[in-house]
This record gives C-alpha cells, structure tokens and sequence, in this order.
C-alpha cells in the first residue's frame, strides 16, 4: 500500500467533528427530546420526524448508548491506526441513521450529514480494502470436503426453514387479509 493520502486525514477529522457533535448532543439531551405536549396529541397526527423522535428518546438508555457508540466512533476516526476499526465500526450505524433519515422523513440537512459521514466512512474502508479482504476473506481458514459436503446441507436446510417461513408468513397474512395491504388510519 502507498502513502497515507492527506484528503483521509481531513475526512476522518471531519467525520470524527461530525460524530462528536451528534454524539454529544444525545448525551446532553439536546437530541431525541420533543416537548410533553406531543405526547398529547393523537398518534395519527404526528409526522414521521416526530414520531421517530418521540420513540427514540423515550429510552433514554438507548439514546445514551448510541451517543456514547458515536463518541467513541469519533474518538477513534482521530488516529490513523484505529481510523480502520472506526469505519468498520461506524458504517453499520450510520447506514441505520440514514434509513431512518430517508424513511421517516427526517430533516434534509439531517439526512445529507449523515449521507455525507457515510460516505467518508465508506471512503476509509475503501482505502483499507486489500487489508479487509485479507482478514475478511482469505486468511480465512477453508473447510476439509468432508466438512464442506456437510456444511452444505446444513445450509441448505437453514434456507429451506427461511423459505418455509416466509411462506407460511405471507399464507397467514393473506388469511387475516393483510397481504401486501397498506395500514388504514382511523
């Protein structure tokens, strides 16, 4: 592998302000906090913004978990030699944070910020790639043929319970008449 490019230690520093300030603001109960009187308000009138940010501050526990995961995040995108764990350890986070964005409709600058550390992070891990394939992939040990043979029906069986599952899922849902149905408001 090459030199270490500057433009990473930009992006993990940015990326590590980023995290900070999110994760900082969790901890200090400036995020996922609406006032009393939404919870008033009938459920039904709430947008997808409010409802998300009601259900994820009512745990306070979670709120603080996730903080103190994007602190620690944070902390690590610091140093090049943990910037590899931090991406690998944010990516799985973040890409919750912008489903979350994108499907419950959550600020635009919200939703381009955490597209934007994202984005970085999967530039990190770009960057890291041959050294990922390595421990991901081919230091991995291989099975004996025996083994594989075996293994094999194994997972055969395992997605033949998946299927089965699914099957039966959408059998009982179709039942209850609620297969590929969209929720009714009341």
């Amino acid at each position: 592998m090459g030199p270490y490019p500057k433009y990473l230690d930009w992006i993990r520093y940015i990326c590590a302000l980023l995290l900070y300030f999110y994760g900082v603001s969790k901890l200090t109960g400036h995020q996922l906090v609406l006032p009393s009187w939404v919870a008033q308000k009938p459920i039904g009138s709430l947008d997808g913004y409010t409802l998300t940010w009601y259900y994820f501050g009512y745990s306070h526990t979670y709120k603080y978990i996730l903080g103190l995961i994007q602190v620690t995040g944070a902390s690590l995108l610091l140093f090049r030699k943990s910037a590899l764990l931090a991406a690998a350890m944010m990516v799985p986070v973040m890409v919750n944070i912008v489903l979350v964005n994108i499907f419950y409709s959550i600020t635009a600058g919200a939703e381009r910020t955490a597209l934007f550390i994202l984005g970085c992070l999967l530039l990190l891990l770009w960057h890291q790639r041959g050294a990922l394939f390595e421990v991901l992939w081919a230091s991995q040990s291989t099975e004996s043929s025996s083994a594989q043979k075996r293994h094999w029906i194994i997972r055969g069986l395992v997605l033949l319970f998946v299927l089965g599952e699914i099957l039966l899922g959408a059998v009982m849902a179709h039942q209850q008449g609620r297969f590929f149905s969209l929720p009714q408001g009341h």
